[in-house]
């Protein structure tokens, strides 16, 4: 039985995959995910397919997203379409004669020369894909949310791809670890690549590639370490971004409960009150029911509010009045300070059967 061909594909689409296909470049249907950047086939390692197994399922589906495997070839994935990002990068691996536009950059090719740097541990927004697990988005694609690729410079498999040139080090910094990441490490230096590079990728499948790259260069015994671990690690990290849970230091986001910054607002002083939510949610709110004091001498002191020591009683007060902090320790002279909790709203839920509201007893 064959696939019924839906005329929605534009020729020059299809006569693109023709043409590369001809050209010898291994191909793979894309479409999946919400950026189409995933494959249509769970088996696409291997052998090159045949043009019509890779047009079969772009058919079915309508999608007009494809894939150029990498095998023997190498592409500089430039997340900054900036025209000093691409000539640094050019005048250290070498000039490329193809350039494909991308929604956010640059893809560079070039044909595989050995291992490939790590460029995001040197801070640039940039990834060196290569290998036959590897793949990038052929050009004359569009994604399902309109982002296209398309020829910038040259043309692929007309003009010859000259070899990454091996560079001989970053500019500044190292690339990498200086040494191979030993075999009962790999796996928590995996998530930590994982969660400084989530927020640069496109999709969990991108972040699976990179981490590809990372164990592939700088991991004890590679081999050993399977395309499912990275995929799981590429799953939970791309599903923290997804709930906001991404967290970097200071260089990282935290949520901010809407329905809180309701209540507050009508208060009397309600922008102290909102200043001191904040404040208190970056300090305390990613752990759950975490006890703190609040000592607002040593806050001031430390420079965290300029508020006035009346002014923040005030505005504890105003949390404490619609239920976002609860105390839960009680002041002891001499010895211990009085101890609070956040609390979260849960207005028009009060009295449903699953919801239960916390009260100081709960967190003692």
């Amino acid at each position: 039985m064959t696939a019924q061909q839906n005329p929605a594909l534009p020729d020059d689409f299809t006569n693109e995959l023709a043409r590369l296909s001809r050209a010898g470049f291994p191909l793979l249907p894309l479409g999946g995910g919400a950026d189409g950047k995933a494959p249509l086939l769970r088996s696409w390692a291997g052998p090159k397919m045949t043009l019509s197994r890779v047009l079969a399922p772009l058919y079915r589906s309508g999608s007009q997203v494809y894939g150029v495997r990498l095998d023997g070839l190498a592409v500089i994935d430039c997340d900054e379409n900036s025209p000093e990002l691409v000539a640094a990068i050019e005048a250290r691996f070498g000039p490329s004669p193809v350039h494909v536009k991308t929604p956010r950059g640059r893809h560079l090719y070039y044909r595989a020369n050995g291992k490939a740097p790590n460029l995001r541990g040197e801070g640039l927004p940039v990834d060196i894909k290569t290998g036959p697990r590897a793949y990038v988005v052929g050009p004359l694609s569009e994604r399902p949310d309109g982002g296209q690729y398309w020829p910038a410079k040259g043309l692929l498999g007309v003009d010859a791809l000259p070899l990454l040139r091996a560079p001989s080090g970053p500019p500044s910094g190292n690339v990498g670890p200086s040494d191979p990441i030993p075999v009962g490490h790999r796996h928590v230096r995996l998530i930590k690549e994982a969660v400084q590079m989530v927020e640069l990728v496109d999709s969990a499948e991108e972040l699976a590639a990179n981490l590809a790259g990372v164990r592939d260069d700088f991991c004890e015994d590679a081999s050993t370490m399977p395309d499912s671990e990275l995929a799981a690690i590429a799953g939970w990290a791309w599903q923290c971004r997804l709930d906001n849970r991404v967290y970097k230091g200071r260089d990282s986001a935290f949520p901010l409960q809407r329905q809180a910054l309701d209540a507050l607002r009508g208060c009397d002083n309600d922008t102290d009150a909102i200043t001191l939510y904040v404040m208190l949610v970056d300090l305390h709110g990613h752990s759950p029911g975490k006890r703190f004091a609040l000592d607002f001498k040593a806050m001031r002191a430390s420079g965290l509010t300029r508020l006035s020591i009346p002014r923040l009683r005030a505005a504890r007060r105003n949390l404490q009045t619609v239920g976002l902090l609860v105390q839960v320790g009680k002041h002891r002279a001499g010895s211990r300070h009085q101890t609070w909790a956040l609390s979260r709203l849960r207005p028009s839920s009060t009295h449903a059967e699953s919801v239960t509201q916390i009260k100081p007893e709960m967190l003692s």
